[in-house]
């Protein structure tokens, strides 16, 4: 089934190209993509430099309605309903559709702040040599109260990144995250975007498609600039803060490891070495979850997430390949 676009208003045919472009892909989060809509009413950037493409990734809530209730604050949304499930294949979906030079990748339970887009397209306008990729700081809007045993070490988990106060370069194999990230349209398009068997799909917690697709373009040369003036704020629901959820996310996210190294190249062996050792590494380390001096949380859940990764690369390496 291919891709459908619906635009919410006409468009005139004398209307300008945008100079960046919004992607929201979204999966049954209605009321989380409300509230994101309602901030880009509110960008510093004129409403007729940037477009705004949803793409509906076969949403069963009201999603539609609530880009349709949006008709006249954001004149330039379009609303795309790719049927094809996978986060990866409704982000191709945006990059195949979007008409200007740059696209911005938000997701639906993300709020940018009003400088958010003015501050990317800066960026790429302004810093030489112009940047392949920027990114911004990515602030945690926690609807519970922060755990105690959430270690700074666990932040990337949660999609929460701080590259300081000052615009920078990324360090090498450092990138930002796909929550809030823009890209050279040109520089996906010359890559085939993102891997549509890697990435979220439905419930699947399978990933690493953003870093293969940053691998791969700074393996070309790409630079990947960090403006902390790009920043979002990233809903963290209750069902995340959760000790079980983030051993099963790093149970996936180590599958995900194994295969995006083998993608880039490693062997099968040195991957099956790797993965006894780092296994056997993490298995001696476990006495820890049995001794009663050890059994505070803050020591727990760190060494249960530690053994679900390394766990989840030697399944990934050792079993036939997932893809």
């Amino acid at each position: 089934m291919k891709s459908q676009t619906y635009n919410l208003l006409a468009v005139s045919p004398s209307e300008k190209v945008p100079c960046i472009s919004v992607a929201i892909c979204t999966y049954n989060r209605a009321d989380r993509l409300q509230l994101a809509l309602e901030a880009l009413c509110h960008q510093t950037l004129e409403a007729s430099r940037f477009e705004i493409l949803v793409i509906d990734n076969a949403s069963t809530d009201s999603t539609h309605s609530v880009c349709q209730a949006f008709e006249t604050a954001l004149p330039q949304l379009r609303y795309v309903f790719e049927p094809v499930q996978g986060l990866s294949k409704a982000r191709n979906t945006a990059l195949q559709e979007v008409k200007s030079s740059y696209i911005a990748f938000l997701d639906d339970d993300a709020i940018p702040c009003p400088s958010w887009l003015a501050s990317l397209l800066h960026t790429f306008q302004t810093v030489r040599p112009e940047p392949v990729c920027v990114g911004g700081l990515i602030r945690p809007l926690w609807e519970l109260p922060k755990p105690d045993w959430v270690h700074p070490t666990m932040e990337s988990l949660f999609t929460i990144l701080d590259g300081g106060d000052q615009p920078r370069w990324f360090r090498p194999n450092e990138f930002p995250w796909g929550a809030n990230v823009a890209y050279q349209r040109d520089a996906l398009l010359k890559i085939g975007g993102f891997h549509e068997k890697l990435g979220r799909r439905g419930n699947s917690l399978l990933s690493g498609e953003e870093y293969l697709l940053n691998a791969t373009l700074q393996s070309q040369g790409g630079g990947f600039y960090y403006h902390p003036e790009a920043a979002i704020e990233h809903w963290i629901p209750k069902e995340r803060i959760d000790p079980e959820w983030l051993v099963r996310r790093n149970f996936w996210q180590g599958r995900s490891v194994a295969l995006i190294e083998h993608m880039l190249g490693k062997s099968r062996i040195r991957q099956q070495i790797s993965s006894l050792w780092r296994l056997l590494l993490a298995l001696l380390d476990s006495w820890k979850l049995i001794n009663p001096f050890e059994s505070a949380l803050q020591i727990r859940i760190p060494l249960q997430m530690e053994l679900s990764l390394r766990w989840g690369y030697f399944v990934e390496t050792w079993l036939p390949p997932s893809i």
